[in-house]
């Protein structure tokens, strides 16, 4: 078989052509190094949700014990609650002698009493609080703890509550 000789012109000139459409290596690595920092910042960018749910937990912890023992002084009508390593809880104690109005709410802010759990487990002592018009004498302070994350829950002598992170 005879090959003329433009054939074999189009065969030598196919084999010497660069492809055109493909990439080397030293730019794919090059490319891959781009998306691995880029994914790294990207990463290192994302809050740590854990944290802000700690927070958020103490931050609603709070708010509820203080509305609770606000809405107790303005009633007269004790509550008390409780905080353990599940969560916390309140409770409220209906004198005899007041009849409640049937068109009247049973508390002031119905959703902020409602029994709430923590984030992730907890490490504390068991705690049960009366709240009311009782004079407060002395304050308190108890410690909460979840995995590394420590807080100190806070009663002042005013009978209001707040938390601290050291």
């Amino acid at each position: 078989m005879r090959m003329s000789v433009s054939n074999k012109e189009n065969i030598n000139s196919l084999a010497q052509t660069p492809s055109e459409g493909g990439f080397t290596l030293v730019e794919m690595l090059l490319v891959l190094s781009i998306v691995a920092i880029l994914l790294t910042v990207a990463v290192l960018t994302i809050p740590n949700h854990d944290e802000r749910n700690w927070r958020n937990n103490l931050d609603q912890l709070v708010a509820s014990l203080n509305a609770a023992q606000d809405e107790s002084q303005m009633t007269g009508i004790p509550m008390r609650a409780e905080i353990n390593e599940s969560g916390w809880r309140f409770s409220k104690s209906e004198p005899l002698t007041q009849a409640r109005d049937s068109n009247q709410p049973a508390t002031f802010i119905p959703d902020a009493y409602k029994a709430q759990s923590w984030s992730k487990p907890v490490m504390m002592d068991p705690l049960q609080l009366n709240l009311g018009a009782e004079y407060v004498s002395e304050g308190l302070r108890t410690s909460i703890e979840q995995e590394k994350r420590t807080a100190t829950l806070i009663r002042s002598n005013d009978g209001h509550f707040s938390w601290v992170s050291p």
